[in-house]
């Protein structure tokens, strides 16, 4: 009887199938482990774009200032702040703190629009609403966005000036938001600090 050495059939393949188990199970480990970065990345990017929103919103509104603006003809409008009109979230002066020119004012328009499910900020001149300086959508999909105005939190309006407050309030103490990202419900509160 003659013994040789080597593998049979059978034990090739058991072992072939052996490593084709093993590489299938590493496919699919990889492709959830990529599948669920993406998902993350995605998550991280939203609750980023959510933070800067706010943030950006609360820093216009701590800079806000007390002056009278001007409609697109000229004609003294006697409001430092105008809350939802038509599209418009919320329309005042700030000063801008990244014009490090002197020969150009600081003062600067900012317009709040809700459109296509986006909050944008935009920014134009003072007193002339057509020579915009910047646009930024802040955040996107955006849903069921909205804003009351008022000097309390229980007894806010849908706008601003409006006839509950005094002709002598310029700005509302607080600006409450509620609004949905993702299916997600939030509400915010600001304050003018006026």
């Amino acid at each position: 009887m003659k013994l040789t050495k080597g593998f049979t059939l059978i034990e090739i393949l058991v072992a072939l199938l052996a490593a084709s188990i093993i590489s299938i199970m590493s496919f699919e480990f990889l492709s959830n482990s990529i599948f669920l970065k993406e998902r993350v990345d995605a998550n991280i990017k939203r609750d980023s774009d959510h933070i800067n929103t706010i943030n950006t919103i609360r820093l216009d509104l701590m800079q806000a200032v007390p002056f009278n603006m001007k409609d697109q003809n000229g004609r003294n409008l006697d409001l430092p702040f105008i809350g939802n009109s038509s599209n418009r979230v919320m329309t005042f002066v700030s000063l801008s703190t990244s014009d490090h020119l002197q020969s150009v004012s600081k003062l600067r328009r900012v317009i709040y629009l809700y459109e296509d499910n986006q909050l944008i900020r935009i920014t134009t001149l003072a007193n002339k609403e057509e020579a915009e300086t910047s646009r930024k959508i802040l955040i996107d999909n955006i849903n069921n966005l909205q804003v009351r105005f008022g000097e309390e939190l229980d007894d806010a309006e849908i706008d601003w000036p409006n006839l509950q407050n005094s002709s002598s309030i310029d700005f509302p103490r607080y600006i409450y938001f509620t609004y949905e990202i993702d299916k997600s419900q939030y509400q915010q509160v600001f304050s003018t600090f006026k």
